[in-house]
């Protein structure tokens, strides 16, 4: 008996430390920083046994079964992408000189200009922006496009469904996607009565693959909203009862935003990528019909672990970049990778006004504790933190100078930039831009600024050992 005890502890010791070795291999060869390359290195051939099953599921860092079902691969979708960029030459126009390197970086990497003919509108909080999605959903003609990270079967969710349903109904087409991480408990009964309804649904799985099983880092964090092709929803709020404020953490702070015009075209893309991954193969039949509505030059942009260059870090960087007065920022998480902390940092140096709202409130308690960890470079370069008092905080909005504003689902931080599929938005327009500075002014006198010395630095040393243990778990990879 101990003899064969014996043996099994044996064969599994060595494929532990066989599988550390491969894994090692591996984690070298395709981790995106050189520290990620010694710590999953170093982790994997000293402490295999722990190192091997979080590899599994943390350690990779590019989605390759997306790449795998996207573009090139797949002769409808080039198609439609096709079709869209040629609809959308007629409404192609430029920003401004000043950030023309920023539009450059999006349009090289993603392939959709800046198209003028465009009108925003921004949204504040959930019942102005359920208000009007729903709205825009009750008086649809043709279609509508459904995609949230998170769907609940509560209230909104609900409220969500019904509309769908009823817009089925009348012989609207319909779609809904969502995340399968972000709606994990969304019930079987919930989608199967939108599919009987017909309303096609799918959920985004990432480790669907038999290579792939333990993958769950990777998640599909997009919003989108889209009627007509016309009428498009994108920023922070999921469709959930929280982002109303009725969730455990009350109160709940966030911003959306309302795109018409040519710009939508390009969200629609975005969408029937995903769509093409979640279904295994089918490509929505979505109209292409671009149409000017207003004066507005817009940028969408979507990024995401599937890209080599990730274009949500690369335009935010470049517009930071080109700053010279003012760069205000509202994120729930604020772990920035090394270039976005550079361009925060070169930024404040040189003059620029850089404040950034966080949360008082926690939902995850490691990136809360993470971004303490990067207070000093942010206070040695002049950059002023304030943490927003009532409820919960989680929207993710960047206004610069007081000409561009950005909003979308990505965070300030690394998971957004490295794992998250995200989906925002570039508006240069004075009028909008002053209606984003109204609602930070508003947010801030809400907020009180953060002693960044006093709460790190001079904070007890197991508070700073907690925040840089936090720190290390960051997927920087």
């Amino acid at each position: 008996m101990f003899e064969l005890i014996a043996i099994i502890v044996s064969i599994v010791t060595f494929a532990f430390q066989a599988a550390g070795i491969y894994f090692a291999i591996q984690a070298v060869m395709i981790s995106r920083t050189p520290q990620a390359s010694i710590a999953w290195g170093l982790s994997l051939l000293v402490l295999p046994y722990i190192a091997v099953p979080l590899f599994l599921v943390f350690g990779e860092s590019r989605f390759s079964g997306y790449v795998r079902a996207g573009t090139g691969k797949c002769k409808e979708l080039d198609d439609f992408m096709a079709a869209t960029r040629e609809a959308m030459i007629p409404f192609r126009a430029h920003f401004s000189a000043k950030y023309r390197d920023a539009e450059r970086l999006g349009e090289d990497l993603r392939h959709f200009p800046v198209t003028h003919g465009n009108r925003t509108k921004l949204l504040v909080d959930g019942k102005e922006t359920f208000d009007a999605i729903y709205a825009a959903i009750e008086g649809a003609k043709d279609y509508v496009i459904v995609q949230f990270y998170i769907v609940h079967d509560d209230g909104v969710g609900r409220g969500l469904k019904d509309r769908l349903l009823a817009a089925s109904a009348r012989g609207v087409k319909c779609w809904l996607l969502y995340d399968s991480v972000g709606a994990k408990g969304l019930p079987e009964s919930f989608v199967q009565e939108l599919m009987d309804g017909g309303v096609p649904v799918k959920s985004f799985v990432t480790n669907r693959q038999m290579g792939r099983r333990f993958q769950v880092n990777f998640r599909n964090h997009r919003k989108l909203v889209v009627v007509d092709g016309h009428t498009a929803f994108i920023g922070g709020l999921n469709a959930g009862d929280e982002y109303m404020g009725l969730g455990p953490l009350g109160a709940w702070r966030d911003t959306h935003m309302q795109v018409e015009g040519p710009a939508v075209q390009a969200l629609q893309v975005s969408f029937a990528e995903d769509w093409r991954y979640a279904s295994g193969g089918q490509v929505p039949q979505i109209p292409i019909r671009p149409r000017v509505v207003g004066d507005e030059r817009v940028l969408p942009f979507a990024s995401g672990p599937a890209e080599v260059w990730n274009v949500s870090s690369a335009v935010i960087c470049e517009i930071i970049h080109d700053v010279r007065e003012r760069l205000w920022i509202a994120s729930p998480y604020f772990v920035p990778d090394p270039a976005l902390r550079s361009a925060l940092a070169h930024a404040a140096l040189r003059g620029v006004d850089v404040r950034i709202i966080l949360p008082q409130g926690i939902d995850h308690t490691l990136p809360w504790l993470s971004s303490f960890t990067f207070y000093p470079m942010m206070r040695e370069a002049g950059v002023r933190i304030w943490r927003y008092q009532p409820g919960f905080m989680h929207q993710k909005v960047m206004l610069a100078d007081s000409e561009v504003a950005i909003v979308g689902s990505v965070n300030f931080d690394y998971r957004s930039f490295m794992l998250n599929f995200e989906l925002a938005a570039a508006v240069e327009d004075s009028r909008f831009a002053k209606d984003v500075e109204k609602m930070f002014e508003a947010d801030f006198a809400r907020s009180i600024e953060e002693d960044l010395k006093a709460k790190f630095e001079e904070n007890s040393f197991f508070f700073r050992l907690r925040c840089r243990l936090s720190a290390l778990m960051s997927p920087e990879q």
